[in-house]
């Protein structure tokens, strides 16, 4: 009977330890195009061991995910404006006491990038539970993070209650279900020997821990500023957007440049400056809201829409240009998306933790007809 029992118990944990083995990997969810101002910027994939079109559900999901997202804009992108784009979707949708727990984790992934990412370049962000997150950049590992829920916040900018734009999320969550032809083009995209090398030599996760350690010193200062302040950043209340429709008319007009405060990297992110964005951010973007319409027009027509606008503004808070990212195929919402803006101006002066002659930050709207 003993050794019954005994032989039961081998043959569960060998049981175990195979499916350990076996166990698939994380299958294409779905992939998308991200564009700004009519460019293609990236093409990201979302890969989940669950297949699933419930962003709720993958947002909770404890089975091993990945984001990927490969460059595909021919000017590649700034550290900057990258930074920018991770900085802006945790700020919209998480809370307050995440960011400030993020931290330190937002900047020593910010560190992992140096310069300029370039056309083909491959980002993939890995979670394992009970490891954490690995990034890497052309399959070279830059760094990792520990705390697993830091990869549920970073997907949550791309399928969460705000988005990137409604059209990528949407794309993302197909259920296995994928353009071929997208797909295809997905799978070509590969970086040059040479951009291989080149990154090899940024150091991998040696920058990642000097910046860690870099943020630890001022993370504390962060939160005691944030408290003396008593700055509240609060989840904004918008419903899940709803796929953007081009027109004819959008897609003929020429893509404005990119705005001049892209190119200036300015100094490495630390928690202080980090969270300093991050609450200026929430704060515009309540304002806005605050400010926004339903044009009565658009209501008789029965025209509902997302909008996405770039807005630039310099030190003292005053407007400098207005862009519109992603547009709606009616004109009033358009046109209510930007007077929404100027309406809400001046914003607030920037703050010394904010560097820089300009500063850059984007909104995203929504009109929705009532039931």
């Amino acid at each position: 009977m003993r050794f019954n029992h005994l032989f039961r118990i081998f043959a569960s944990i060998a049981l175990l330890f195979f499916c350990q083995l076996t166990r698939a990997e994380p299958a294409l969810n779905g992939v998308g195009v991200h564009q700004e101002l009519g460019r293609e910027i990236f093409i990201g994939a979302l890969f989940s061991e669950s297949l699933s079109n419930d962003a709720n559900a993958l947002l909770r999901n404890q089975q091993p995910m990945r984001m990927e997202l490969k460059i595909v804009s021919p000017e590649g992108i700034t550290a900057r404006r990258f930074s920018r784009l991770w900085i802006e979707g945790l700020a919209v949708n998480s809370k307050a006491d995440a960011l400030m727990a993020q931290a330190d984790n937002t900047v020593a992934f910010d560190a992992m990038f140096k310069g300029r990412l370039v056309q083909n370049d491959h980002i993939k962000i890995n979670y394992a539970p009970g490891k954490g997150v690995t990034i890497s950049l052309n399959d070279i590992i830059l760094g990792s993070i520990k705390d697993e829920n830091f990869f549920s916040m970073l997907l949550a900018t791309w399928i969460g209650t705000v988005p990137l734009s409604s059209d990528y999320r949407d794309s993302l969550l197909k259920f296995g279900d994928i353009n071929s032809a997208l797909r295809t083009r997905f799978s070509g995209i590969t970086p040059t020997a040479a951009r291989i090398a080149e990154v090899r030599t940024w150091g991998g996760a040696e920058v990642a821990d000097a910046k860690t350690s870099q943020a630890k010193s001022s993370v504390a200062k962060s939160s005691a500023r944030a408290e003396e302040q008593q700055v509240a950043i609060q989840k904004p209340s918008l419903d899940v957007p709803a796929p953007a429709v081009k027109t004819a008319a959008a897609t003929a007009a020429k893509p404005a440049a990119p705005a001049k405060a892209d190119e200036d990297e300015g100094p490495a992110l630390t928690a202080q400056t980090l969270l300093a964005r991050q609450f200026y951010v929430s704060d515009a973007i309540k304002k806005i809201r605050g400010k926004t319409k339903y044009p009565q027009r658009a209501l008789d027509r029965g025209q509902a829409g997302n909008v996405r606008v770039a807005v630039v503004i310099n030190r003292q808070g005053d407007i400098i240009s207005t862009n519109i990212l992603e547009g709606s195929p009616h004109d009033l919402l358009n046109k209510e998306a930007l007077d929404a803006v100027k309406r809400s101006a001046p914003f607030t002066a920037l703050t010394d933790a904010i560097s820089g002659a300009q500063f850059e930050f984007t909104v995203p709207m929504r009109w929705t007809l009532p039931e």
